[in-house]
Protein backbone atom coordinates (compact mmCIF):
# COMPACT_ATOMS: atom_id res chain seq x y z
CA UNK A 1 0.00 0.00 0.00
CA UNK A 2 1.34 3.43 -0.91
CA UNK A 3 1.83 6.09 1.73
CA UNK A 4 -0.33 9.14 1.10
CA UNK A 5 1.51 12.01 -0.53
CA UNK A 6 2.10 14.75 2.01
CA UNK A 7 0.45 18.08 1.27
CA UNK A 8 2.54 21.18 0.66
CA UNK A 9 3.16 23.07 3.92
CA UNK A 10 2.57 26.75 3.24
CA UNK A 11 3.05 29.64 5.65
CA UNK A 12 1.26 32.78 4.41
CA UNK A 13 2.05 36.24 5.79
CA UNK A 14 0.01 39.42 5.52
CA UNK A 15 2.64 42.06 6.27
CA UNK A 16 1.38 45.38 7.63
CA UNK A 17 3.25 48.45 8.82
CA UNK A 18 3.41 47.45 12.50
CA UNK A 19 2.29 43.82 12.46
CA UNK A 20 1.86 40.70 10.41
CA UNK A 21 -0.83 38.07 10.28
CA UNK A 22 0.00 34.49 9.43
CA UNK A 23 -1.79 31.33 8.42
CA UNK A 24 -0.30 27.84 8.08
CA UNK A 25 -2.01 25.67 5.49
CA UNK A 26 -1.37 22.18 4.22
CA UNK A 27 -3.18 21.99 0.94
CA UNK A 28 -6.22 24.09 0.07
CA UNK A 29 -8.53 22.40 2.58
CA UNK A 30 -6.44 22.26 5.77
CA UNK A 31 -5.77 25.33 7.92
CA UNK A 32 -3.56 24.41 10.87
CA UNK A 33 -2.62 27.62 12.64
CA UNK A 34 -3.30 31.35 12.54
CA UNK A 35 -2.18 34.42 14.42
CA UNK A 36 -1.05 38.03 14.50
CA UNK A 37 2.26 39.41 15.75
CA UNK A 38 2.52 43.13 16.44
CA UNK A 39 5.29 45.64 16.96
CA UNK A 40 3.94 48.42 19.14
CA UNK A 41 5.90 51.54 19.84
CA UNK A 42 5.98 53.91 22.81
CA UNK A 43 5.75 52.87 26.46
CA UNK A 44 4.27 49.46 25.55
CA UNK A 45 6.88 48.77 22.88
CA UNK A 46 7.48 45.18 21.95
CA UNK A 47 11.04 44.17 22.78
CA UNK A 48 11.30 41.23 20.38
CA UNK A 49 12.36 42.38 16.89
CA UNK A 50 10.50 41.19 13.78
CA UNK A 51 13.36 38.95 12.66
CA UNK A 52 13.24 36.92 15.89
CA UNK A 53 9.44 36.54 15.73
CA UNK A 54 9.63 35.39 12.12
CA UNK A 55 12.52 33.01 12.86
CA UNK A 56 10.53 31.41 15.70
CA UNK A 57 7.51 30.85 13.41
CA UNK A 58 9.64 29.40 10.62
CA UNK A 59 11.39 27.05 13.04
CA UNK A 60 8.11 25.95 14.61
CA UNK A 61 6.16 25.37 11.38
CA UNK A 62 8.98 24.31 9.02
CA UNK A 63 7.10 25.35 5.86
CA UNK A 64 8.00 24.18 2.37
CA UNK A 65 6.90 27.55 0.95
CA UNK A 66 6.36 31.09 2.23
CA UNK A 67 3.75 33.34 0.70
CA UNK A 68 3.33 37.02 1.38
CA UNK A 69 1.37 39.96 0.07
CA UNK A 70 3.04 42.22 -2.40
CA UNK A 71 2.13 45.91 -2.33
CA UNK A 72 5.33 47.80 -3.21
CA UNK A 73 3.61 51.16 -3.58
CA UNK A 74 2.55 51.35 0.07
CA UNK A 75 5.55 50.11 2.02
CA UNK A 76 6.37 51.98 5.18
CA UNK A 77 9.75 51.81 6.87
CA UNK A 78 8.48 49.14 9.28
CA UNK A 79 6.83 47.13 6.53
CA UNK A 80 10.11 47.12 4.60
CA UNK A 81 11.91 45.99 7.76
CA UNK A 82 9.48 43.10 8.27
CA UNK A 83 9.63 42.07 4.59
CA UNK A 84 13.44 42.17 4.63
CA UNK A 85 13.53 40.06 7.80
CA UNK A 86 11.13 37.57 6.21
CA UNK A 87 13.29 37.27 3.09
CA UNK A 88 16.51 36.92 5.09
CA UNK A 89 15.11 34.24 7.38
CA UNK A 90 13.63 32.30 4.46
CA UNK A 91 16.93 32.43 2.54
CA UNK A 92 18.79 31.24 5.62
CA UNK A 93 16.49 28.19 5.75
CA UNK A 94 16.35 27.71 1.94
CA UNK A 95 12.58 28.19 1.86
CA UNK A 96 11.18 29.59 -1.40
CA UNK A 97 9.07 32.75 -1.23
CA UNK A 98 6.14 33.58 -3.50
CA UNK A 99 4.34 36.91 -3.79
CA UNK A 100 0.57 36.93 -4.15
CA UNK A 101 -1.10 40.14 -5.26
CA UNK A 102 -4.50 41.44 -4.22
CA UNK A 103 -5.66 40.81 -7.80
CA UNK A 104 -4.77 37.11 -7.48
CA UNK A 105 -6.75 36.89 -4.23
CA UNK A 106 -9.78 38.53 -5.85
CA UNK A 107 -9.54 36.08 -8.75
CA UNK A 108 -9.49 33.10 -6.37
CA UNK A 109 -12.74 34.28 -4.77
CA UNK A 110 -14.31 35.54 -7.99
CA UNK A 111 -18.03 35.07 -8.25
CA UNK A 112 -18.92 34.85 -4.58
CA UNK A 113 -16.82 37.42 -2.72
CA UNK A 114 -16.25 41.01 -3.73
CA UNK A 115 -14.77 42.79 -0.71
CA UNK A 116 -12.49 41.90 2.20
CA UNK A 117 -15.32 41.13 4.61
CA UNK A 118 -17.05 38.84 2.12
CA UNK A 119 -13.75 37.04 1.50
CA UNK A 120 -13.26 36.71 5.27
CA UNK A 121 -16.80 35.32 5.65
CA UNK A 122 -16.14 32.84 2.83
CA UNK A 123 -12.91 31.74 4.54
CA UNK A 124 -14.70 31.32 7.89
CA UNK A 125 -17.13 28.96 6.16
CA UNK A 126 -14.30 26.97 4.55
CA UNK A 127 -12.16 26.80 7.69
CA UNK A 128 -14.16 26.37 10.93
CA UNK A 129 -11.16 27.51 13.03
CA UNK A 130 -11.68 31.02 11.63
CA UNK A 131 -15.35 31.37 12.58
CA UNK A 132 -14.65 32.71 16.07
CA UNK A 133 -12.11 35.22 14.71
CA UNK A 134 -14.45 36.82 12.18
CA UNK A 135 -14.85 40.52 12.98
CA UNK A 136 -18.18 42.25 12.41
CA UNK A 137 -18.53 44.15 9.17
CA UNK A 138 -17.03 47.55 9.70
CA UNK A 139 -18.64 50.89 8.99
CA UNK A 140 -16.87 53.29 6.63
CA UNK A 141 -15.70 55.48 9.54
CA UNK A 142 -14.22 52.59 11.53
CA UNK A 143 -10.65 51.38 11.21
CA UNK A 144 -10.02 47.81 10.16
CA UNK A 145 -10.03 45.21 12.92
CA UNK A 146 -6.57 43.74 13.61
CA UNK A 147 -7.99 40.23 13.10
CA UNK A 148 -8.49 40.94 9.39
CA UNK A 149 -4.76 40.36 8.97
CA UNK A 150 -5.37 36.69 9.81
CA UNK A 151 -8.02 36.45 7.10
CA UNK A 152 -5.82 38.27 4.60
CA UNK A 153 -3.03 35.75 5.27
CA UNK A 154 -5.43 32.81 4.91
CA UNK A 155 -6.75 34.34 1.66
CA UNK A 156 -3.17 34.55 0.33
CA UNK A 157 -2.67 30.86 1.06
CA UNK A 158 -5.99 29.93 -0.49
CA UNK A 159 -5.23 32.03 -3.60
CA UNK A 160 -1.86 30.29 -3.97
CA UNK A 161 -3.49 26.84 -3.94
CA UNK A 162 -6.27 28.03 -6.23
CA UNK A 163 -3.80 29.36 -8.83
CA UNK A 164 -1.39 26.41 -8.67
CA UNK A 165 -3.62 23.38 -8.12
CA UNK A 166 -6.66 23.74 -10.32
Amino acid sequence: MNAPQSAERVLAFDVRSRSFGFARLEGPRQLFDIGVRSFRKGSNAVQVPPREKLAALLDEFNPSLIIHNDSPSRKSKWKLKICDALLQESQKRHIPVRHITRRMVKKAFQGHSENKHEIATDLAQRYPALESKLAPKRKCWQSEDYRMSIFDAAALGFAYFDANHQ
